[in-house]
């Protein structure tokens, strides 16, 4: 078994379905866990902030080797 970090996002509280969302890295996991509930993307050289009632988070899981991974 191995250690990954599984991605979790909520929309209006209701969990979407991220069940294959694994990374072995929580930093990588982080970045796309900010990036979903912020929603920031660059537009020329402004930010913009557009996500309303997203929460994304990482969890930790076992998985069994073999597992296919996002990083």
């Amino acid at each position: 078994m191995l250690m990954a970090f599984l991605l979790i996002v909520l929309v209006d509280g209701e969990p979407e379905n991220t069940a294959g969302m694994l990374f072995r890295d929580i930093n990588r996991c982080n970045y796309f866990s900010d990036r979903i509930e912020r929603g920031i993307f660059v537009e020329g050289q402004r930010f913009r902030n557009s996500q309303v009632n997203v929460t994304a988070y990482c969890t930790p899981r076992m998985v069994p080797e073999g597992t296919v991974f996002w990083d």
